[in-house]
């Protein structure tokens, strides 16, 4: 069995499917291989086929790994040969490796959103393997068989789940700490809304929930730890309610650098957020570059 690194500590992430708030599982993870200088190695230290050629592999890996590795955070993976070539989750389309191509290009928000970015050369190199046909060629490993990935190299990726309420329970009338799970709460809890009292100026307000894709008003998980840290570096650290709501009235600056744990294990998300309303962007289905709710580890 050929195994792939789950140990990926490569700085930026080329979103094909465009995760701004991209939260990277980074702790607690069985580690069963490597990655050196971009290349997937197995067990022995030795590279492994991914069916991708050589320089397409090491910049992807280089480039995309932290969000688009073996084990995703982000809604596509683009390791394998199959990854790249299969349709892509945000634009059936195109193939994941055109989608990728696109978002490397846009010139208003291109991909990785931080960190390194690839070179002009890098893309022509890209570019020119897409539209020539993308054809497996010879990877780092020396092979053009990219061969299975394995459950438990692989693993499922945490985001591909359906729309439902796992709660089986839903917000009903009455108004408090538990009203509205998964809503909006800044759009009425700030000084210039609705909210007269100074214990109702939320700054940050979001909800977390146990899968990727659960509906407006569904009770979220509880007892999850957001931890935020401000642009002056000041920490809060809020729990999740009964309904999984968590919310703060502290005087924080944006942009927030954001993680969530529960049971040991710990979510990162990877660029910061410009603003405390979480659940404007983790909604549902996902909006402004988010793949859907704050997913617990």
């Amino acid at each position: 069995m050929r195994i792939l690194s789950l140990r990926l500590f490569i700085v930026g992430a080329l979103l094909s499917a465009g995760f701004l708030g991209c939260f990277a599982q980074n702790s607690n993870l069985a580690s069963s291989g490597d990655l050196d200088g971009g290349v997937a190695l197995d067990d022995s230290g030795s590279p492994v086929a991914t069916g991708v050629p050589c320089d397409v592999e090491t910049m992807l890996a280089t480039y995309c790994s932290s969000c688009h590795g073996v084990t995703p955070s982000a809604p596509s993976r683009l390791v394998t040969y199959g990854d790249l070539t299969s349709p892509s989750y945000s634009n059936s389309a195109n193939t994941e490796a055109e989608e990728a191509l696109a978002r490397m290009k846009d010139t208003k928000s291109p991909m990785p959103p931080s960190g390194p970015k690839p070179t002009t050369a890098e893309i022509a190199a890209f570019e020119a393997w897409v539209t020539g046909g993308a054809q497996q060629g010879a990877s780092c490993g020396g092979d053009v068989d990219a061969g299975p990935l394995s459950p438990v190299d692989a693993g499922p990726n945490p985001y591909n789940t359906p729309l439902k309420c796992t709660s089986n329970a839903t917000w009903f009338l009455f108004n408090g700490a538990t009203m509205r799970p998964g809503d909006t709460c800044i759009n009425c809890h700030t000084a210039q809304k609705k909210c007269t009292k100074t214990a109702c100026k939320f700054t940050i307000a979001g909800t977390v929930y146990p899968t990727a894709h659960e509906p407006t008003n569904c009770n979220g998980l509880a007892g999850s730890t957001v931890v935020v840290t401000d642009a002056n570096n000041t920490t809060v650290s809020l729990v999740a309610n009964s309904v999984g709501t968590f919310t703060s009235t502290a005087a924080l600056v944006a942009p927030f650098s954001v993680k969530v744990t529960s049971g040991g294990k710990t979510r990162v998300m990877v660029a910061k957020a410009p603003n405390g309303d979480c659940n404007s962007c983790h909604t549902a289905t996902g909006t402004q570059n988010a793949p859907g709710r704050i997913m617990a580890p």
